[in-house]
This record gives structure tokens, sequence and C-alpha cells, in this order.
């Protein structure tokens, strides 16, 4: 379908951005998007100098995991010399998803740097401009240090991101919760004025995609549609590849769908030319030690079980080691479906390469259908000019749909996931989304999922077996408590339990500890036995100290 061939009611409704952010974001509007791939990357970079242009006030911004550091997230800071080089990773060494957040609190030690941040984040709150996140990334997250020029200069901000502000209001949900959860309030009434999001133009057949991910944007255009009060900021984006999801749970929608909102001056519809969201090329290229360690012994402990993994669905959790594993697998014997909150570039590989055979779909009802020759996610996550998005196009045997279809706890069972978490403590508690009272990320889908996999399925958690303090002080991640204030996303009962033969291991880079279906004092244990060896001793003084657990 070429521009001209438009519906009467989409060509009407087309404008500059300008245009359509002096028309939709003003004075205390509240912002709904999608996260990560699903963000409208457009939309985000030019958000701050409008606010500041028109000098708007009382914004809320409802959105998780941004994809790149906006000027509305740092403000002027990414002009300091050496602010952002290298963001997304190690100088020199991008590694797996950049160790991103690390590399951000490291910005934070530059004072040029660290002043324009803390100048952005007061006029944040001068404005009452605030986010509302379940889960957030490196620019949401950074740490203002602890240190004689914090203490001296910033005394209100030391030691917080902006979680820890006024700034970002965390809701702590399960992903597939994020639009019920966040888009209404108690009487049921919408709490969202604008909706900004990215889909491929309309094809020749009328129908536009989601494009690189569904997640919750699909849902949330079906209910912004219906609303008369929300606004729709639609982006069209020739980039993007058309994507399609599975029955009942679209990836896409027909133009003349949009035709009531037009008529009633709801919908804002910009032409896109701002890239899809991605990883910055590299990331998966020089992954650290640890990261090939732990990996390593997700795909050796596999290649040992193979009567046990075989024909299993698999799933990979956003994080580095949990993507090595799957690279790693294709190198083994190992053949299985597919069932995935994401998909990455390598879970693609296994698939061209035939060890991936299929997946399912969870039906309304609940039923399980059996799809061959096919990969069903919710939202895909690839690098910049790497080519994984275009394998997307218009390819039939990937399914994206909605989380709320997609990331539910039937879906995983029997299945085989690897993923990621920060820290674990004696209790069985674990944490993925939080370093101390500073929220870090998020739970996203680690919960539902990994609750899926405990009736009949194969869970690796892995994590690193040490990791800094907001103090930047080294020390064990399997802690006797989790420090005071730590997010837990899963807790002991959905790790120490077992229904139909269910497997559940820790693996750091030390080795996998077998942690589901023991007591506590077999499961203090098993995780110690993993532990780092510099903190083993401390560990057991502990667990007699504690437990009177004897190891």
């Amino acid at each position: 379908m070429t521009h001209e061939n438009y519906p009467r009611h989409f060509i009407d409704r087309i404008m500059p951005q300008e245009q359509a952010l002096k028309e939709t974001v003003v004075n205390g509007v509240r912002i709904v998007s999608g996260f990560a791939t699903s963000e409208p990357s457009s939309f985000y970079e030019d958000l701050w100098d409008h606010i500041q242009k028109e000098d708007l006030r009382d914004i809320n911004v409802k959105q998780a995991l941004f994809m790149a550091p906006h000027r509305l997230l740092v403000g002027d800071a990414l002009e300091s010399k050496g602010m952002f080089s290298g963001f997304m990773g190690r100088e020199g060494n991008p590694g797996i998803f950049g160790n991103i957040a690390q590399k951000a609190n490291a910005i934070t030690r530059k004072l040029e740097g660290l002043d324009k941040l803390i100048e952005h984040f007061r006029e944040l709150r001068e404005r009452n401009i605030t986010f509302t996140s379940a889960f957030t990334g490196a620019a949401q997250n950074m740490i203002i240090p602890t240190n004689a020029i914090t203490r001296l200069k910033y005394p209100a901000y030391m030691g917080r991101n902006k979680s820890r502000m006024g700034i970002v209001h965390m809701q702590s949900i399960h992903f597939p919760d994020a639009v019920y959860s966040m888009g209404y309030d108690d009487n049921r009434e919408l709490m969202v004025d604008v909706f900004p999001l990215v889909m491929t133009p309309p094809d020749e057949e009328g129908m536009l995609s989601h494009g690189v991910a569904s997640a919750a944007n699909s849902e949330m255009l079906e209910v912004a549609l219906e609303d008369t009060k929300a606004k729709i900021l639609l982006y069209l984006n020739k980039k993007y590849p058309f994507t399609w999801g599975y029955e009942d749970a679209p990836n896409t929608i027909h133009v003349d769908k949009f035709q009531k909102a037009a008529n009633e001056g709801r919908l804002f519809i910009v032409e896109d030319e701002g890239k899809i969201p991605s990883l910055p090329a590299g990331s998966f290229d020089a992954p650290s030690k640890t990261e090939i360690a732990i990996a390593q012994h997700v795909v050796n402990h596999i290649e040992m079980n193979m009567d046990v993994m075989q024909g299993r669905a698999i799933q990979v959790g956003i994080g580095g080691t949990g993507v090595l594993a799957i690279k790693g697998l294709m190198d083994t014997k190992w053949t299985g479906r597919c069932y995935t909150e994401m998909l990455e570039p390598f879970t693609m590989n296994l698939f061209e390469a035939g060890k991936i055979s299929g997946t399912h779909f969870i039906e309304r009802n609940g039923a399980r259908t059996m799809v061959d020759g096919k990969i069903c996610c919710t939202f895909t996550m690839g690098e910049e000019n790497r080519g994984f998005y275009r394998k997307l196009n218009r390819n039939r045997s990937v399914i994206l749909a909605r989380a709320s279809r997609v990331v539910i706890s039937e879906g995983f069972y029997g299945g085989l996931g690897i993923n990621n978490v920060l820290s674990v403590d004696f209790q069985g508690h674990i944490n993925s989304s939080g370093r101390d009272k500073n929220h870090h990320s998020g739970i996203g889908g680690a919960a539902t999922i990994v609750r899926g996999l405990g009736k009949g399925g194969v869970s690796y958690l892995c994590c690193k077996s040490t990791h800094k303090s907001p103090e930047g002080k080294r020390r064990s991640s399997i802690f006797p408590f989790l420090p005071q204030g730590t997010p837990v996303g899963i807790i002991g009962p959905d790790l120490m339990g077992t229904r139909e033969g269910a497997l559940t291991f820790l693996v750091t880079e030390h080795g996998v500890a077998k942690i589901n279906a023991k007591d506590q004092h077999e499961f203090i244990r098993s995780i110690i036995a993993v532990a780092h060896p510099d903190y083993r001793d401390w560990l057991k003084q502990r667990a007699w100290q504690e437990f009177r657990v004897k190891v």
C-alpha cells in the first residue's frame, strides 16, 4: 500500500512530530508506552526538548527498560566529556548486554557528568516529571556514589538512584499483568492520556504490524482504540520488520480499525525514520570469563543429562550468561522446541539449524496447541546492523504474541529455562531486581516463568558468585540473608518445592547445585557449594550461627 493509497482517515491524521507532540503532550499528561524494543525511540529522543520548550509540568511516563540514555533520563549529562562513551559496555569490550549498569554507575564518579546529572534530577523534580516503572535499565538505575564529594555537595541524593529519589515510582508487577495493573484505577477508569507506539506502515492489504515486539503494545492499542479519552500517537516506520501473532493473539491490525479514533481526533500519525531499538553491535562478542564459565557449566550439565533435557521447550531471559548458554548449545546434540519470553539471535540460530522443531501455544482456555516449524515469543532483542531483525520480516515461522498470552506459568510447564539472577540467601529468597535498597532492573517474567518450570520443568538460575555493592566493595552474591531492603522476586517455596519431577539448579562460575526438593539445611549446603571460595568459610560460619547447619 503506497502513501497515496492510504485511506482518507489515515492521510488526514499524518503530521510532523512537532505538531503531534504539541497536541498530545501537555501539562498533566499521563503517557504509557512499550518497553525495550517496543520503545518509540523517536518520541523519547525529542520529548525532553519539547517539555523544556513548552515549559511543561506534572507529567507521568509509564515505561520500563529504556534502551537508550535519552535526554529525558539524563539531561545534558550526555554532553559531558566521556560521560556516555562506551555506555553500553566496558571500554573496548562491549560484553554481553554491555554490563550496562556497572558502566553507568562508574560514570557518576566523573564530577562534570555527576553535576549535570544532579542538575537534571533537580529539574525533573521541580517540574514533577515522574516515571512509573515495572522494570528499569541503566539510564534509570544509576546510583549516586557515597564519597566525600557527594557528602558535601549532594547529601540528599547520595546512595540513591531514581527509584529512591521520588522520580521513578516502581510498580513491581509480573510482566503479563502490566496493562491492567498500570493502566487502570480502582474504578476501572483508564489512567492513560497518550499512547505513543511504533508500527510498520500499512501493507498492500491494509495491515500494520507491531514489528520486533508485541509485549504489552498490542493489548494496550486495543484498549486505547476503544477508550474515547485516550490519544494514540502512531509512528510509522518502514525499517521495522512485519511480524505476525497467532490465531486470537494477533500482532497485526487493519488500518480501518483506526478510523473511529481518527474521526474523534484522537489519532496522531508521524512518519518515522528512527532506528529500531537494539543492542550495540558487538554486545555478544566479548563476554567476561565469569559469564563464559557459568554458561559452560549450563551447557555441560545439559550434555551430561541429555536423557532428561532432550525435546523440552527452551526459554532464555535477559542477561549475558543465559544467552551464552543458548549459543553453546549449537555444538551439542541437544534438540527440542522453543517457548520463550525473549527471542534473541542464538535461539534463532538453533531454529535455523534444525535443532528446534517447533513450539506450542496456550489457548484462552489453557489448552496447549502444538505448532511444528515455529517458535513463539513476546518480544525480540538483537544487535544493531547484524541482520537479526531482517530475519523476522515476513517470517511466518516466528510467532510474536502479547505478554499476557505468552508469559503465563502454564506455558512453561515441562520446559527448559535458563535465567539470570543477582543474589540468593539461606531462606531461598532470590533477588533479580535490586542492589540493596535501590532497584536495579525488575521482576519482568522471571517469577512467572520459574513457577511454571516448577511443574515438570528444568530451571537453571545463573548467578555470578560475587558482585560489587553500591559502595563499590566486592562481596558474595550468596548471602545468609539478603541485605535490608533488597527486592525479592522469587521466594523460597518456589525453589525448595517440586511438582512432577521438576529440577531447579543454581549455577555460578564455580559449579552447578540442585536446589529444589530440599529442606532448608540441604538447601544451604547446596548453595554454599557453588559460592566463591573466598566466602565459603564465612558462609559456613553463618550457617551454623543462624541455623545450626553443619557444612
